[in-house]
This record gives C-alpha cells, structure tokens and sequence, in this order.
C-alpha cells in the first residue's frame, strides 16, 4: 500500500498492552491478519499512531449540549431532485456561523480545527440506488465538498483529511471515489473499515467475506479494526460460535481509534426499519464499529412449527447497542460535529433502497449540531410529521407485534373500493400503507427510543425543553 493512499503508524505501546479482555481468545488471528496492514516502512515509535494534537474540544455532546440549527433554503433540492450546490454552500456557512456565532464560516471552522489535526469526515452511502426511477438519500456531494473546502481553509491539510465509510464497496458504489477527483478535494484519502457487508462481521482486518470478492485496488483502503478498542455486550448473533470470544465485542475502526484525531459525520434523515430512524447517533454506532447485526435478528422461530401461535419474529437490541457503542471512550473524544443532510429526507423503508416501501421527500434542510441526540429528537419528529402527513404509523408504531393477522386482514379489506368508509383519505392511506408495509416488516417494533436511551447516559440532551432548535430560511419561502 503507498503512502499516499492510507498511511498511519501503530504505537509500539498501543498496539502490545491492550486489555486483558482484548487479548482473550480470538484476537490472537486478529493482529496477524492486522500486520498485513502494515506499510513496510512503518515507524514504530512510543507516541500515538498519529501525532496529531489531542482534541481540544469538550467530549460529545461536545461544544453546544442542546443546540440544533436547521437551515432550510427552497431551491436547495430542485424538481427532479437535482441538488443546487450554489444553495447548499450558502447553507452550509450559514449554518456553520450560527451554531458557533461567528461572524465568518472559515472563522467557525477554527474553532474546531487547527493546522496539524487529521480530521475524518464519516458519509452515509447505505441510501444510493442506481435504478432509474429510485431517489437515492446519501450524504450529498455538495455537503462533502464544502465541507473538506472550509476545513482547508481552516487550516487542515488536503492529505490530513480522510473521507471514510464502513464498507469499502458501497462507499466506491455510491460514486465517493469519483467525487476525489473534483477540484478542491487535492490530497484527500478515502479508508473504509471493512471490504463489504457480511453476516459475521468478526474479523478484525475487516474482510469477512474472502479477499478474493474484492478487488485489489479497493482492499488497498481497507484498514480494519482496533484489536484493543472495543466495547462488549452481553449478547451475540445465533452463528457465531460459542468457542469465540469476539461475538461479544464491538471493536472500533482504526481509523477513529488511531488514524484521526477529531472527525465530522454527515448523517442523512432517515427512517429505519429496526431502529426506528438512522440519525447521528446509529451513524456512529453502526457505522464505526463491527459486529453490529447482533443488534437486529430477523427469522427466529417462536414456538412449534405447524401449531396455533408459530411464527419467526424479529428481536431488536437496537434501543441498547446504539448508545452502548457510543460509550466508547476514544469516539466520545473525537466526535467534534454533525452535520444531517436533510436535503432529502427518508421516511419510510430505509435505511436502503432494498426495501419496497422506501419513500422520500424533498426536506430540503441541513442540520448542524454537537450534539447528536438532540439533533435526533430533532429529526426524528420530523420524520414522524412527515410520516403522519403521508397516513405511515409513527415508527415506534410499526413492526409485527401491531400487525396480527386479523388486523391484517381488516387493513387489507378497508383498501378495497373508494375507501369512502372510512371517513378520510389519510386513513384510508394508513391502512393501505399498514397492509402493504407490515408484509415487508422483519422486526417485532422499531425502537427509535435510542434517542433518549443515549441522553440518559450524558451523550446530548433528550428533553424538548431544554433543546435550542433554530430553523433559518434563507431564498424565497
């Protein structure tokens, strides 16, 4: 691997006196498949891997507990849901000046980075679809651009940027490789913690699924995870053997644990079918660590097949395993900003195109915070309006255990004809909605209760009351 495409260096003392619990079964084929990581010419030294400055901000919720700046500009997303990155730009520095009350966007960069930071910038590609007639919901090419152009600005380095993901192949689909080669984003490194999606989702270097799937040229940035960054909870997934220790463990890319030293998310608004929305905080918690498909388990069979009351249903430690991710010491530390697309939001179906009731909408906003729960309160009630407005069930409504089968069947019957019965369209819209969407649901409920769960351990502010949330409409309303 060159040094110009993901180079970092392991400290001698990081990487040789983890925890106990770290070098339990497990980890031990762990670091070898890490050595192939490795570049030749690493130094070994007694500092850090990367000697950058410690970050000098306040842990997460970082800076402004509680404050949340929407920016709303109508041209933003034009029909056809083509982005206007003019528009975007405006809204960006605007909603960078007033969540810092500076007076000049580069000057509200400052006071995050400094010359010397190597500063990650966390995209969401889960939402791109490449079928025509399917709007994709990602982190916008514009956003990125701004973002990586103001933290020049600031000070940072192009090559003390790092663009990163979790998997290497949807980030390359998602056209985050190509958007390299614009103007502005000179130096800029892409890294990835894993190669692509798997079931077990335990190795360490990151390729569950065999090298030989992946391409060489894409598992150059593929770096892994920190053998001796994790966080373990009291569960795993049903094929991990019982004998391995890691399917406790959540371990934490490299690339926060030892690549950079303050990093930005570019969440998108987003409802999710088991977590109930896919904010900030899932995010981070999903998107920064592995093992993380112990959080949801689809097809587990209840009770005795061919009896009265089988059925496989879907359990959900979402609600748990978001804020117990995030209570990572070193992710805590280096979470300096986040900034939610909601130039197209995501209301029902995600968090992927896959699902066949995926709907969206032209929300045509930016969320600014360091707080990221309560930029997901935020959000999520105004996924929730959205979703009422459409006839959807709130999320914390949807899932099997409201769909029996004889309400089914009542939803079902109330679709057919005019609906004229049933005295409005949106309900007749929500019961032809709960017919259709309940056939596709794989969890027992959607748990977007994360949110307050997060709060209640000291990650942001939960309470309305307390939240600072300023909506600023910038063109024409």
């Amino acid at each position: 691997m060159s040094r110009d495409q993901c180079p970092y260096r392991f400290s001698r003392r990081a990487f040789l006196t983890g925890t106990a619990v770290g070098l339990a079964a497990g980890v031990s084929g762990s670091v070898l498949g890490l050595r192939h990581w490795l570049q030749p010419d690493a130094v070994v030294s007694p500092e850090p891997p990367s000697a950058t400055p410690t970050p000098s901000l306040p842990p997460m919720p970082g800076r402004y507990p509680g404050r949340v700046i929407e920016v709303h500009h109508p041209d933003a997303v034009r029909p056809g849901y083509t982005l206007n990155p003019t528009a975007i730009a405006q809204m960006m520095d605007r909603g960078m000046c007033s969540l810092t009350g500076a007076d000049d966007p580069v000057e509200a960069w400052r006071s995050f980075v400094e010359p010397g930071d190597v500063v990650g910038i966390k995209v969401n590609p889960v939402g791109f679809s490449d079928r025509p007639g399917v709007v994709s919901a990602i982190s916008s090419m514009p956003v990125v651009l701004q973002t990586v152009r103001r933290l020049k600005e600031a000070g940072v380095r192009g090559q003390d940027i790092i663009l990163f993901e979790r998997y290497a192949n949807e980030f390359e689909r998602a056209g985050y490789v190509r958007l390299l080669g614009e103007r502005g984003m000179e130096g800029v490194r892409w890294c990835c913690a894993s190669a692509g999606y798997s079931p077990g989702q335990l190795a360490i270097d990151g390729v569950d699924a065999g090298r030989q799937n992946y391409s060489p040229e894409l598992l150059q940035h593929v770096v892994g995870y920190d053998p001796d960054s994790f966080v373990s909870m009291g569960f795993a997934a049903p094929e991990h053997s019982p004998r391995d220790d890691r399917r406790f463990r959540s371990h934490l890319s490299l690339i926060v644990s030892r690549m950079v030293n303050k990093f930005i998310t570019i969440p998108v608004l987003k409802d999710h079918r088991s977590a109930g929305v896919t904010l900030a905080l899932k995010n981070m918690s999903h998107g920064l660590n592995n093992n993380v498909a112990r959080s949801h388990l689809a097809n587990i069979a209840h009770g005795v097949p061919d009896t009265p009351g089988y059925a496989t249903t879907g359990p959900n430690q979402c609600n748990t395993f978001i804020p117990s991710a995030l209570a990572h010491p070193a992710l805590r530390r280096k979470a300096m900003l986040h900034i939610l697309d909601g130039l197209i939001g995501v209301y029902e179906g995600g968090p992927g195109t896959w699902n066949r009731t995926w709907a969206v909408w032209p929300c045509r906003s930016l969320f600014f915070a360091t707080d990221p729960v309560a930029l997901d309160h935020v959000c999520w009630d105004i996924i929730e309006r959205k979703r009422v407005a459409e006839g959807w069930p709130r999320t914390a409504d949807m899932g099997r255990h409201r769909f029996p089968a004889h309400a089914l069947l009542a939803a079902h019957l109330q679709t057919l004809g005019a609906g004229q019965a049933l005295g409005s369209a949106n309900a007749h819209a929500a019961a032809a909605h709960i017919a259709a969407g309940a056939s596709t649901e794989v969890f027992d409920r959607r748990q977007p209760e994360h949110i307050y769960l997060a709060g209640s351990i000291g990650l942001g502010i939960f309470d309305m009351a307390r939240i600072d949330h300023r909506r600023i409409q910038l063109g024409a309303a």
